[in-house]
């Protein structure tokens, strides 16, 4: 068997920190995660959490794009196959609001995300991600005749609030489930305002 690079060595160990570090923030909240704690799941020195991502704050920072990533790789996933446009704005935002409402997704993207990074860099990572796939939608249905003329950056700011809006309503219900339900009913009512 090859021997790894040390460049595969160093991917490998930058994914196994954003796994546990993952894990942590998710589980448990930024401000009780340390990153002795992450090193150690990872069976790393703190060091190597320093040489890999500079810090807390910056560990942090990279589980927030993942989980992006996550959640729009997801959303991608909903929207595949034969949809006219609108249907695929409406199973996109339905499989965005849904992943989103997950616990440890919703820890990190709407309760820590917003209290510990910049705006500037949550814009930047929801422009790469989310907020950059609903904006093409909304150009594509634009320029189909099928959704109202407007500017489809502040629309796109208002969507993604609202829905993560109503996954903090639905996280904070007594019946999670049944709160989900209502929030997909009324993302859909808020979209259907926009149809031309």
């Amino acid at each position: 068997m090859p021997r790894r690079t040390q460049a595969e060595r160093s991917a490998a160990t930058t994914a196994e920190l954003l796994a546990h570090a993952s894990t942590a923030f998710g589980n448990d909240g930024y401000d009780c995660v340390s990153v002795e704690a992450v090193a150690d799941a990872a069976g790393v020195t703190k060091g190597a959490v320093y040489h890999h991502f500079g810090g807390k704050r910056e560990l942090f920072q990279a589980v927030y794009a993942d989980a992006h990533h996550r959640i729009a790789a997801r959303t991608t996933g909903a929207v595949a196959g034969e949809m006219t446009g609108w249907a695929r704005l409406e199973a996109g935002t339905t499989a965005f609001l849904t992943a989103v409402a997950r616990p440890r997704l919703q820890r990190i993207v709407v309760v820590d995300g917003p209290r510990v990074l910049a705006p500037a860099v949550i814009r930047e990572i929801e422009d790469r991600y989310a907020a950059g796939l609903l904006r093409q939608a909304f150009f594509r249905l634009r320029e189909a005749g099928v959704l109202i003329p407007g500017d489809d950056v502040l629309r796109t700011r208002m969507v993604i609030g609202a829905i993560c809006e109503a996954a903090t309503a639905v996280a904070e219900s007594s019946s999670p489930a049944e709160a989900l339900g209502a929030a997909h009913g009324e993302i859909r009512h808020l979209l259907r305002g926009l149809r031309a």
